[in-house]
């Protein structure tokens, strides 16, 4: 394939979801032969590296939280992505992020470069008005949108109409570190955002609730707003000392290789990486079907799926994992699938195919 010019959009180079998936893509565009430059929105500690090819640009400006200051930061990123366009002047530009990618369309306005745009959050997920507003005037204008679930697909064109240049790819999985050798030790974990959505107060109910298994610990990994709530929680429910929060850590992979069973407990996804990347470590993994799971896990096949908010089911489905070190296994043992069908070059040249 001839090389292009490729200039990816993203909100930062700090840690979440958005920028592991394109700090990933990133290195497998410069792989297959392209020039990559990686547009952060937003200045700030960088928590994942990109490929040494790939050039790098952020803003000077700091944003700032305040309400009073979101139109200015908004005017002001958008005349910073600009100016890179015009700059590099681009085969073609892949933006992630509700917020990012009306943003992005803005700026590639009257410029007329190729952009494809990808939501990674769930549809469920209300933004506000004004985003809402601000996808809805500028999101027609994109050359494609690429969907990481069918569920999020439908809703797509339920909204911007079916006409729309529409794919779904999933996200790739990032290479999990396998540790043969680690020591078992008899815990839960959960890795995400301490947010609201991310349900992890249903977790810790839940794990409350698991009687006769005292020796078990709950491992949180992951910071967020609601992690003083959660914390005050714990300690209410009598398990300060048997629910353990992490913070972010970047030796994730260690830690679920340690652990017996991994839950994901969100009330919403766009599309959810740490089960996937469970499901690669192998672990037996629990979720609610409230997330989007096609493709992904099959109940009692390769993980086990409950109704969303099923609380006592989801403390009923802990204690079955603690109690039958054979079914761990099973399930295991098949989970691991998950690395051919999201593997990170197959996924990563769905991407190129679409957006070249």
């Amino acid at each position: 394939m001839e090389s292009k010019t490729i200039c990816i959009v993203a909100p930062s180079l700090q840690g979440g979801g958005i920028e592991r998936a394109l700090t990933t893509l990133s290195s497998h565009f410069v792989k297959r032969g392209h020039k990559v430059i990686y547009i952060a929105c937003r200045a700030g500690k960088h928590f994942y590296e990109l490929d040494s090819n790939v050039v790098f640009r952020e803003p000077s400006f700091v944003h700032t939280a305040s309400s009073h200051h979101k139109l200015l930061n908004y005017y002001k990123t958008i005349k910073f992505v600009r100016k890179q366009l015009k700059e590099f002047k681009p085969d073609t530009i892949l933006s992630f992020g509700d917020i990012i990618n009306p943003l992005a369309l803005l700026a590639n306005r009257g410029l007329g470069y190729p952009i494809y745009i990808s939501d990674r959050i769930s549809p469920k997920q209300n933004l506000g008005r004004f985003k809402n507003f601000m996808k809805k005037i500028t999101y027609r204008k994109a050359t494609g949108i690429i969907a990481q679930t069918e569920q999020a697909a439908e809703y797509k064109r339920k909204v911007f109409g079916d006409d729309i240049n529409l794919r779904v790819i999933p996200n790739s999985l990032r290479d999990v570190e396998v540790f043969p050798d680690v020591d078992k030790k008899n815990q839960v974990i959960g890795v995400g955002r301490l947010s609201f959505e991310k349900g992890f107060d249903r977790l810790i109910e839940a794990f409350a609730q698991v009687q006769g298994y005292e020796d078990w610990n709950l491992v949180l990994v992951g910071d967020g707003p609601v992690r003083s709530q959660l914390e005050v929680q714990a300690e209410q429910l009598g398990m300060s000392r048997r629910v353990v929060f992490l913070g972010m850590r970047k030796d994730v992979d260690q830690l679920l290789a340690e652990s017996k069973i991994f839950v994901i407990p969100s009330r919403c996804e766009g599309f959810p990486n740490a089960l996937c990347e469970a499901m690669a470590s192998p672990l037996p993994c629990i979720a609610f079907d409230g997330v989007p799971t096609e493709n992904l896990i099959t109940d009692h096949e390769d993980g086990l799926v409950l109704k969303d908010g099923d609380i006592e089911g989801l403390s009923d489905a802990m204690e079955q994992l603690m109690n039958d070190e054979d079914l761990r296994d099973a399930l295991s043992r098949k989970a691991i699938s998950i690395r051919q069908r999201l593997d990170e070059e197959k996924i990563g040249d769905e991407f190129l195919d679409f957006i070249l």
